[in-house]
C-alpha cells in the first residue's frame, strides 16, 4: 500500500467579469479584467487534496481450505442429456396384467377371496358418517364375527362383484357404500349392531346365494335361527312316521278284532247245537 499524501489547497473565489449575468460565459475572445485582491477580512477556503495512488480495495480473497471443500462436494452436477427423443416420450401407463395396476389386482385378489368364502354379503349407503363412529360399529360387529369392507375403491368392488356369484348386487355399488360380510349367516346380529348408526342404510344383501331386499332382509331377521328350524323340522318328520305306522298298523288290528269276534261267536252258536 503507497502511503497517502494530503495537502491543504487554497480555494480561490470565483472571478466575476463585469458587465456580464452571474452563470452566463464570458466570450473567448477578448481580454479578461485583472483580478481584484480579496476583500479585508475575507479568508480562503481550505480542502484536503488526495495524492498518490489509490488504494485497490476489490482484490479477491482466497477462501478458507475447508469452504473450498464443502463447496466442491455442493456443487451442482446438471443432468446427462438424452440422445434420441424416443427416451424421452412419457411411459405407458397400461400394465402387462390386463392393463390394470400392481395396487389394483392386489385389491381385487383379496376381494375375490372374502366374495367367494363369505355366505353374507351386505350393502349399505354410507351417510356422512364419521371415522370414530365406523371404528366403534367394526368393534361392535367383530364380536359376531361379522367384518366391514369400507377400504377398497368402488371401481374394484364393481369389477369383482361382476365376476361373483353375487353378481345380482352390481347396480346397489353407486357412491359410497360400505360391505359387511361374514362367513357365518348372521342377518339378525349384524342389523342389531348397525342400529347404533342412523347414517348407514340398508340397501340390500346377498344370503346363501338369494338376493334380498331390504324389506327381505329383515323378515328373515325375524326368523328363528337355523337349528330351532330344523329340530322343528325334525319333530314334524318324526311326528309324520309315527301317525303313518299307526295307519299303518290300524287294519292288521281291526283284522284280527274281527276275526277273534267271529271266533267266539262261532263257539257260541256250536255250544248251543250240543246241549
Amino acid at each position: 500500500m503507497c502511503p497517502l499524501y494530503l495537502c491543504p489547497v487554497i480555494m480561490r473565489p470565483p472571478i466575476s467579469v463585469p458587465g456580464w449575468l452571474p452563470g452566463v460565459r464570458p466570450p473567448l475572445s477578448g481580454r479578461l479584467p485583472a483580478v481584484r485582491p480579496p476583500l479585508s477580512g475575507w479568508l480562503p477556503a481550505v480542502q484536503w487534496v488526495r495524492h498518490g495512488s489509490k488504494a485497490v480495495t476489490r482484490h479477491r480473497k482466497a477462501s478458507h481450505f475447508e469452504k473450498q471443500k464443502l463447496m466442491a462436494l455442493t456443487q451442482y452436477i446438471a443432468p446427462e442429456t438424452h440422445g434420441p427423443r424416443e427416451k424421452c416420450r412419457p411411459r405407458d401407463k397400461t400394465q402387462p396384467g390386463g392393463g390394470r395396476a400392481p395396487l389394483e389386482r392386489l385389491l381385487c385378489s383379496q376381494l375375490d377371496a372374502v366374495l367367494r368364502d363369505c355366505k353374507m354379503v351386505a350393502v349399505f349407503q354410507r351417510n356422512a358418517a364419521r371415522a370414530d363412529d365406523l371404528l366403534r360399529l367394526r368393534t361392535r360387529l367383530l364380536k359376531h364375527e361379522i367384518h366391514i369392507k369400507h377400504t377398497f375403491p368402488t371401481q374394484v368392488v364393481r369389477q369383482c362383484v361382476t365376476r361373483s356369484p353375487h353378481r345380482s348386487l352390481l347396480p346397489l355399488f353407486m357412491g359410497q357404500t360400505l360391505l359387511v360380510v361374514s362367513h357365518p349367516v348372521k342377518v339378525r346380529e349384524m342389523l342389531q349392531g348397525v342400529r347404533i348408526l342412523p347414517q348407514i342404510q340398508l340397501l340390500g344383501a346377498s344370503v346363501d346365494g338369494s338376493v334380498l331386499s331390504r324389506q327381505g332382509v329383515q323378515s328373515y331377521a325375524r326368523l328363528q335361527s337355523r337349528e330351532v328350524l330344523l329340530g322343528q323340522l325334525l319333530g314334524a318328520l318324526t311326528m309324520m312316521t309315527s301317525h303313518t305306522c299307526a295307519l299303518l298298523a290300524q287294519h292288521p288290528a281291526r283284522t284280527s278284532a274281527l276275526l277273534e269276534q267271529h271266533i267266539r261267536e262261532q263257539s257260541a252258536e256250536q255250544h248251543s247245537q250240543a246241549q
